[in-house]
């Protein structure tokens, strides 16, 4: 927008001074680095091209802001655009939050938790409302929505398409570790595009406040592990967490369910004799409302719950009270046997 701007008669635009420019200049600005870019991808000869930007940026209330929102895109400019995948990137709220306070621009909005939430949720909407408009293209959009803690080989892996895409369901609430896991996932990623719904850790915060309420302290203690590996501790009041909880509590399922859509399978470890409710709705929602194969690692000698058996093919589940490792290895094999033959698969034009 910059390199665009001097021939919309702003000679310089700069991130401090860009909402000082109307809403309708600004508008004519980014129309015309868009068509820009538009011309550029029609004249690449690269096989991918990647095209970044906030789907809403966020401002101090102004004249021509009312709200407080500007639009970086919108469904006329994605459509200029038209995405084969379309990612839609998030980082965990309190990560996000303390990133826009050190920021000297950013933090004279003053945002809280729930306006770091809703700007997340009005983001992710206008994305929404585009992806549902192509539904009925012979060849649909791929969508996912990302979370930035994911490994950039699995981003890699997800652009390329030439991976199926799974979504690995297991147990979170009361675990102590995840090595086992990562080391499932770690065999899968060779095959397929392992998408982990933990890699955005929203539920610390529903966890954290929780434990807050149970023990009547006012303060909320959140501990993140950035990108850089470096630990840090987020203190938040309870009234922060409080007007947002709801919220985040919401977008932790409604998030979860929508990458499970977006996936071609769902795969369950689930390394603990306790049922978990939210292992239990995403099988439920894989199989019955978005019709995607179910495959279950359950490393017990008594079988689950009939009500979970009820939506997982037989011949899907590896159990049994032998070395989980070994286990693992039998699921991964079956995972690489069956690929070629799902539906999901199948019936889409990323094969």
């Amino acid at each position: 927008m910059q390199k665009n701007a001097p021939s919309c008669d702003i000679s310089n635009l700069k991130r401090e001074n860009v909402f000082d420019v109307s809403k309708a200049k600004l508008d004519e600005i980014r129309e015309k680095a868009f068509s820009q870019i538009v011309e550029e991808i029609k004249n690449s000869s690269n096989d991918i091209d990647l095209v970044s930007t906030p789907s809403i940026f966020k401002t101090q209330i102004r004249a021509d802001y009312y709200d407080g929102k500007v639009e970086g895109l919108n469904i006329e400019i994605m459509k200029k655009l038209d995405p084969s995948l379309l990612v839609f990137f998030i980082d965990d709220l309190v990560m996000v939050r303390a990133r826009v306070n050190k920021d000297a621009l950013r933090a004279k909005l003053g945002l809280r938790l729930k306006d770091i939430a809703e700007w997340r949720e009005s983001s992710l909407k206008i994305v929404e409302d585009y992806v549902s408009k192509t539904k009925a293209k012979s060849c649909p959009l791929v969508f996912m929505i990302f979370a930035r803690q994911h490994p950039i080989s699995t981003f890699v892996d997800l652009v390329l398409g030439k991976k199926p895409r799974i979504y690995i369901s297991y147990h979170i609430t009361g675990q102590r570790g995840f090595k086992d896991i990562q080391r499932f996932m770690s065999k899968l990623k060779t095959s397929f595009v392992c998408i982990d719904p933990y890699a955005i850790k929203d539920w610390q915060i529903v966890k954290a406040y929780d434990e807050a309420i149970e023990k009547n302290k006012n303060r909320v203690i959140v501990i993140t592990k950035g990108t850089d590996g470096k630990i840090k501790i987020n203190r938040l009041s309870l009234d922060e967490t409080e007007e947002a909880i709801d919220l985040i509590r919401s977008q932790i399922v409604e998030r979860d369910l929508e990458i499970i859509a977006n996936a071609h399978a769902t795969v369950v470890y689930h390394k603990s004799k306790t049922p978990s409710y939210g292992v239990m709705v995403e099988v439920f929602h894989s199989r019955t409302m978005v019709q995607k194969p179910v495959y279950v690692l359950y490393p017990f000698k008594a079988r689950l719950s009939p009500f979970f058996e009820n939506y997982v093919n037989p011949e899907n589940m590896i159990q049994g009270d032998r070395d989980v490792q070994k286990m693992e290895d039998t699921l991964v094999s079956k995972l690489k046997k069956d690929y070629k033959n799902w539906f999901t698969l199948s019936s889409m034009c990323d094969k």
